[in-house]
């Protein structure tokens, strides 16, 4: 068994595509009129059309799945991601034995991390 495919639920595809492919950087491989698929290496990322917006409350206290998205530089990424106006549930990084990581909300209430490895910093 492998991962095949990363997918979160969106009740905005406009607003996803802003998010996603502005924000984050995550370029439009295709769409329709249910769903946005991202160019991703590896598995496919996928955002799927749904009803309602979830929120992000008990982050980490509850079961949920998480995307984490790795970068070079967490500090250089949290400035660069505020400035685009990403809203964080850290001020500052976190850190575990793995990594520096930092927990944000897409305009959805999906919660995802970027994270900076421990050998990076």
């Amino acid at each position: 068994m492998q991962l095949g495919m990363m997918m979160i639920f969106v009740p905005n595809l406009e607003e996803a595509k802003r998010f996603y492919c502005d924000i984050l950087s995550f370029p439009l491989k295709a769409e329709n009129e249910n769903h946005l698929e991202f160019a991703h290496s590896g598995c496919s990322f996928i955002a799927f059309k749904c009803d309602r917006s979830g929120t992000a409350e008990d982050y980490s206290q509850v079961a949920r799945s998480v995307f984490v998205f790795e970068v070079a530089s967490i500090d250089q990424a949290m400035v660069e991601l505020r400035a685009k106006g990403v809203r964080f549930l850290h001020e500052e990084p976190a850190e575990n034995e793995l990594c520096r990581y930092a927990a944000f909300k897409d305009p959805f209430g999906n919660v995802h991390e970027i994270s900076q490895s421990k050998s990076k910093h």
